[in-house]
């Protein structure tokens, strides 16, 4: 199921005295799965070089995601206007960095890089504007000596190529919840279903939203799943809504046989809380999919448009793909919306078989009935 992160053949590398760098700039820009998917190359960085100061620049989509980060120095978010734009190139050339990455990997990203002023500044050859940088990278296949490469993998290829060693044990996203943000999701929560911090009962995360509708299975299967959650595992099954999906989130518990919860309202940082405690997340290829999977969570995600050898879940813990190609979740399958219900249940019953196997109490007194 993992992805092969073995260490990479050796390769011409740049040629960066790295004992005297102390400032490092990541351009990290947009959105919120690849915010998250970024999180291996601060600890890259820092497991190395602990001294070394890491800027994220982000916007404010998933900003709140890197703010108070262990790992990272400082965070400046920015806005896609002109203006703020012009703002951050003057900050960032003021700030002097030694390296500047861009992550992103898109135009903006490296023009941010390049007007940053720093001594190196570094991205993929074959992006567009890719001329501005001082240092550009081949191919991540060509770094990593292999075709199939998660996103993961591509952002640490950039970070290897400049000469930062490649993790010795497979890298790990890493996220943090404050106390703050685990007491406002836990309010919420009861306020929304009764469930608190001395709840016995646990519950599973349904997720209807998606960035494009070629990402979004449908109402009638969430509820068939929802509603398996709660027959088979006995967990209480909560919809959560993202910003704008508070309809759909509605749509689909009505569409449930069973007594389900609409969680709406969340704060980023929230939402992260709340996914910290749920026993599952069953969504579409989506943000709130690989923030489950940063916080080990058993993960079945209904797959669309996107290549899931590039984004599948990132995780040690329990996940399927479902993509309409009976649960191999390698090839393109059906479109997202012919997607059987039968075919989601199979892999939920899966993927908390193996959780209960691996620990018999993971569902706490979410005993699962007899079939």
């Amino acid at each position: 199921m993992n992805s092969d992160s073995a260490l990479p053949p050796n390769i011409d590398q740049t040629t960066l005295d790295w004992s005297l760098v102390g400032r490092v700039l990541l351009i990290r820009l947009r959105s919120i799965g690849d915010t998250v998917l970024m999180t291996p190359c601060l600890s890259a960085l820092k497991n190395w070089r602990p001294n070394i100061e890491i800027t994220v620049v982000s916007e404010p989509l998933s900003a709140p995601l890197l703010e108070n980060h262990p790992l990272v120095d400082e965070l400046i978010v920015t806005n896609p206007s002109i203006y703020s734009r012009a703002l951050l190139a003057t900050r960032l050339r003021k700030a002097r960095f030694d390296v500047a990455f861009n992550m992103h990997g898109g135009s903006t990203g490296t023009i941010l890089a390049s007007f940053a002023g720093a001594k190196r500044t570094a991205g993929y050859r074959g992006l567009r504007l890719a001329r501005l940088l001082k240092d550009r990278a081949p191919s991540p296949d060509v770094i990593l000596g292999r075709s199939r490469i998660h996103s993961v993998e591509q952002q640490l290829a950039l970070l290897y190529w400049m000469g930062v060693p490649w993790p010795e044990r497979r890298p790990e996203l890493k996220l943090t919840v404050t106390p703050q943000s685990r007491s406002c999701a836990l309010a919420k929560l009861e306020n929304a279903s009764g469930i608190n911090e001395r709840s016995e009962r646990r519950y599973g995360c349904v997720v209807p939203g998606a960035a494009f509708e070629s990402k979004q299975w449908t109402t009638d299967g969430f509820a068939a799943v929802a509603d398996h959650l709660i027959e088979r595992w006995n967990l209480q099954c909560l919809v959560v809504a993202g910003p704008g999906q508070e309809k759909l989130a509605r749509d689909v518990a009505a569409a449930t046989k069973n007594p389900t919860t609409v969680v709406s309202g969340l704060q980023l940082k929230e939402l992260v809380a709340l996914l910290e405690r749920s026993q599952i997340f069953v969504g579409n290829d989506s943000g709130p999919m690989h923030i489950a999977a940063a916080l080990n969570r058993p993960v079945v995600a209904i797959w669309g448009s996107s290549n899931p050898s590039v984004w599948h879940p990132w995780t040690e813990a329990p996940w399927r793909i479902v993509n309409g190609s009976r649960l191999t979740g390698e090839a393109p399958g059906l479109p997202i919306r012919h997607v059987p219900p039968a075919d989601v249940i199979a892999a939920v019953d899966e993927v908390l078989e193996r959780a209960v196997e691996a620990n018999p109490s993971a569902l706490g007194r979410s005993i699962p009935t007899s079939r």
